[in-house]
């Protein structure tokens, strides 16, 4: 199946790009997304979105298809061809 994934910010420096097409197995989720980013784009990629124990990193905000993967399986949650993936590092401001 195909997955759309878009970093923003520094998660597009990241990936040398904003956007690009991953061709993965029927059956994957999100978590396979981000190891497919880490082994195409190093592990650094992994490392802003993971924390320490392999869960989701604080501040962090995975969309999928425009909802919040927190609201749904988390890194667990199932993918199918076509879906996008919009991958947000935290930001900060005042």
């Amino acid at each position: 199946m195909r997955v759309h994934v878009r970093g923003f910010a520094t998660l597009a420096d990241l990936m040398g790009r904003d956007g690009i097409e991953l061709e993965l197995p029927e059956g994957s989720c999100v978590r396979d997304v981000i190891r497919e980013l880490s082994r195409r784009f190093g592990k650094a990629i992994e490392g802003a979105l993971l924390d320490g124990g392999g869960g989701l990193a604080r501040f962090v905000k995975i969309m999928l298809n425009g909802r919040d993967i927190d609201f749904l399986s988390g890194l667990e949650t199932p993918l199918s061809d076509g879906d996008e993936v919009l991958l947000f590092p935290p930001v900060g401001g005042g």
